[in-house]
C-alpha cells in the first residue's frame, strides 16, 4: 500500500474501548493500516497489550493509556495531555468506551 493510499497517514488517533477485541480494537487497527498514530484506552492493561500487538501487526503503534473512564477524576482526565504530549495533536478521536449494563428493549 503507498503513502497515497493511507488515508490517515500523519495523523494521530485516540480511541477509546479499545481492550475487548470488539469495534473499538478494530477501529483502532485500521486507523494504524491507514498511516494513524494510535493512542488505545480502556480499563484493562492486559486487552489493550493485545489490540496494541495486533496494531503492531498492521505496521502501527499504540500508546496503551489504561484508564477508568467511568471516574470523573480518573485517569481520563489525562488522555488528550498524555496523547499529544506522546504523539502531538489529536486528530481523531473515537469513543467505543461502553459499560456492560445493557438490558431488554422491554425494560
Amino acid at each position: 500500500m503507498s503513502a497515497v493510499e493511507r488515508s490517515c497517514e500523519g495523523r494521530v488517533a485516540l480511541v477509546t474501548g479499545a481492550s475487548q477485541g470488539g469495534t473499538g480494537t478494530a477501529v483502532a487497527v485500521r486507523l494504524a493500516a491507514e498511516g494513524a498514530k494510535g493512542a488505545i484506552t480502556a480499563r484493562t492493561r492486559e486487552g489493550l497489550e493485545e489490540t496494541a500487538e495486533k496494531v503492531a501487526e498492521v505496521g502501527g503503534e499504540a500508546l496503551v493509556l489504561p484508564a477508568d473512564l467511568s471516574d470523573p477524576r480518573g485517569e481520563r482526565t489525562h488522555l488528550v495531555e498524555r496523547t499529544e504530549a506522546a504523539l502531538g495533536p489529536v486528530d481523531i478521536l473515537v469513543n467505543r468506551a461502553a459499560t456492560n449494563g445493557y438490558k431488554p428493549l422491554e425494560q
